[in-house]
Parts: C-alpha cells; sequence; structure tokens
C-alpha cells in the first residue's frame, strides 16, 4: 500500500472493511489498475460478485481467485442478495447482548435497587429467576453500560 493511500487504509481499518488477506487476492483486475484494491474487503466481494453474474465466470475458480472459498461466495451472494451493497460490509463478530440476563431480568433488578443490597439482588435474581450473575455484572446492567 502507498504512502498516499494510508488514511484510506486507516479508514478500512477502522470500519471492518479492511481485507486482511489482499495478498490471497490473484485475480488480475487487481494486478492492472491501481482504482481496484485488494484491501477493499468490500470491492472485492463486489468485484467477485460481479464476475460470475456478468462475465459467467465459474463459481469456484473465481471464488479462489478473489480470495475466497466457494462456501464463502455464496454467503457473500446470499448477504447481497438480500441486503445489497450493505450485505457486503462485515458485520461485527461476537455476542450482540447480555448472554446472562434477559431485559425483563434487568427490570426486575432495578425494582428491587431502592430497597435491597446487590448481593441481595443477585441472591434474588438467582432464586426467583434462575439467572446466576456477579454483582460487577449487575452493576454494569443496571448502568446500561455494555460488558467490556
Amino acid at each position: 500500500m502507498t504512502d498516499t493511500s494510508n488514511g484510506r487504509y486507516a479508514a478500512m481499518q477502522n470500519n471492518g472493511s479492511l481485507n486482511h488477506r489482499a495478498d490471497s487476492v490473484s485475480d488480475e483486475l487487481f494486478s492492472q489498475s491501481e482504482f481496484f484494491d485488494a484491501h477493499d474487503l468490500i470491492q472485492v466481494k463486489y468485484e467477485m460478485l460481479r464476475a460470475v453474474e456478468k462475465e459467467h465466470r465459474d463459481v469456484s475458480s473465481t471464488a479462489e481467485g478473489f480470495g475466497f472459498s466457494r462456501v464463502s461466495f455464496y454467503q457473500v451472494k446470499k448477504e447481497f442478495d438480500e441486503n445489497g451493497i450493505a450485505g457486503l460490509v462485515p458485520k461485527k463478530r461476537g455476542p450482540k447482548g447480555s448472554r446472562k440476563t434477559k431485559q425483563g431480568d434487568i427490570e426486575f433488578a432495578k425494582g428491587l435497587v431502592g430497597t435491597h443490597t446487590k448481593a441481595q439482588i443477585v441472591e434474588r435474581l438467582k432464586e426467583e429467576r434462575g439467572v446466576e450473575i456477579s454483582k460487577r455484572t449487575l452493576e454494569r446492567q443496571l448502568s446500561g453500560k455494555k460488558n467490556r
């Protein structure tokens, strides 16, 4: 990557669209023009889909040339078909919310805050709702902050 594209590289890294497997992209499109950047994951995915759809290229060899497996090609295609270009943007990995507590459990705990200690609330959650959490997790849940 050249010095002039460092800002773009940093932006792709920040927004999650940096292709960490750019060296596995061997399709000639990305070696013939500076416009095509193998580090741009969204562009790589789009061009892979376009090559199969518009140029009628073989899925397996095309996916390999763009640094993907055949299975990954179909996952990318499904996301694109369902969500358009936004489907090519990588999704954040990991849990999307609390795994231990549900919103109803938090509401139950909030109702006890003025009359019970955190240790008592933890105990009541365990006894009455079958939820086992630590006092610190309870504090984070009550404050509305995400677990880190």
